[in-house]
């Protein structure tokens, strides 16, 4: 699934100072594109960077409980929920991140959560947002029923068991059925984070203004609340790691409301989440798909600040921010509102600790830019960014602003 891992915010916690793991994580947080078969870059099948036939060959429609947690908890030093941006990740991220505790790759092992069938495993051996080769890690997809499918991402070996089944599965991937029980060991992750998540197949988000926007990554819009699929005590033991503590404590990820500023908007041109035409799943120098994406939404730690994620700020990278006073409240502005202005700020986050404990950037918020902002009708933003002015010095659009849509 790409998904990626380049984070600001924490990579495999070590125990040591919290701000070191925050800059390892441009490492391990962001995560990685992945190809629908073949190692390396593998092949792109059409402009979707995953499967949207998960549900081929399932059984029951029920809504299937997890019984057992994706690692040890001893061996897990944070989970972090759905809803964080880091580098390529600039719409909120739908999956969480279980961190391990310090040890080299490979040390943890990975559990199936409930018994099912992996259906695909996806293989991938480069950096999505730099286009550097790195060691091969695997996305294995579960089926558990047609309603509910987990997954993993960024394990670093998969079980010999599996391998013994399917013998390219380490080097290609495969696609096919392989049954597992609740408990049992798919693989080992180390050195950084295992991205996991339930998707409600029977869900469609309802703040995703136009879901089609989103056929790159078909799961996305089916994202769902992932501790509610577990039962006490197990529930309560994973949460006690989590480094969110507002419901919902998974996170969220969708905040689009019709002719207001919140939510995710994608550049004109751009082709919604897929990015621009002839756009793959692997970017280069943190340039890609995703330079086109912006959101405007409420901080996956804390709700009550004002985030804003740019695909493409300053010298064309992306970039995450708080904004100085969390003000306006973006769901309050509308095509009346006319022209508004953010002073954009470093996070105030910046990485999570050892259970969940957060790493606050103390002292004075350093100005990055400011970005105007002007909601149109037809669901439309005129948008213009101003790196490293400050509010006061900026009066108003230019030639250069740009329109987004969604």
């Amino acid at each position: 699934m790409k998904q990626h891992k380049n984070s600001q915010r924490g990579f495999a916690h070590v125990g040591l100072i919290l701000i070191i793991v925050a800059v390892l994580g441009i490492v391990g947080f962001v995560g990685y594109r992945v190809a629908k078969k073949g190692g390396g870059l593998g092949k792109l099948v059409g402009k979707s960077r995953g499967s949207d036939s998960w549900q081929k060959g399932c059984k029951g429609n029920e809504r299937v409980n997890l019984t057992h947690s994706p690692m040890n908890l001893d061996d897990v030093s944070s989970v972090t929920p759905v809803g964080l941006t880091a580098g390529a990740h600039v719409t909120p991220i739908d999956h969480l991140y279980f961190y391990p505790k310090a040890g080299p790759r490979d040390k943890y092992p990975v559990y199936a959560m409930a018994d099912g069938d992996i259906i695909e495993i996806q293989t991938r051996g480069v950096n999505v947002s730099t286009g550097e080769s790195r060691p091969t890690e695997y996305r294995i997809v579960m089926q558990h029923s047609c309603q509910t499918i987990s997954y993993f991402d960024l394990v670093t070996k998969l079980d010999q068991s599996i391998i013994d089944k399917f013998p390219e599965a380490a080097t290609k991937g495969m696609q096919g059925r392989f049954h597992v029980t609740a408990g049992q060991e798919i693989g080992r992750i180390g050195a950084q984070s295992l991205d996991t998540e339930v998707y409600n197949m029977d869900l469609t988000l309802k703040g995703f203004i136009h879901p089609d926007l989103y056929k790159a990554e078909p799961w996305k819009i089916h994202t769902d609340q992932f501790f509610t699929y577990f039962s006490e005590p197990l529930k309560s033991q994973i949460l006690a790691k989590n480094a969110r503590k507002a419901e919902p404590v998974s996170g969220k990820i969708d905040y689009d409301q019709p002719g207001k500023l919140i939510g995710n908007w994608f550049k004109e041109g751009t082709n919604g989440y897929a990015g621009a035409p002839g756009s793959t799943g692997v970017g280069s120098n943190n340039q890609g798909y995703w330079s086109g994406h912006l959101a405007i939404f409420y901080d996956a730690y804390d709700p009550t600040l004002v985030d804003i994620s740019i695909g493409a700020f300053k010298d064309g990278q992306p970039q995450a921010f708080n904004v100085t006073g969390n003000k306006p409240d973006p769901a309050t502005i509308s095509t009346s509102s006319g022209m508004v202005k953010y002073e954009l700020v470093q996070q105030k986050y910046v990485g999570v600790g050892p259970d969940g404990q957060l790493n606050q950037s103390y002292g004075p918020q350093p100005v990055a830019g400011t970005a105007l902002f002007q909601v149109l009708d037809g669901e439309k933003l005129k948008v213009e960014f101003f790196p490293d002015k400050s509010a006061a010095d900026v009066t108003g659009f230019t030639s250069a602003a740009m329109t987004y849509y969604r």
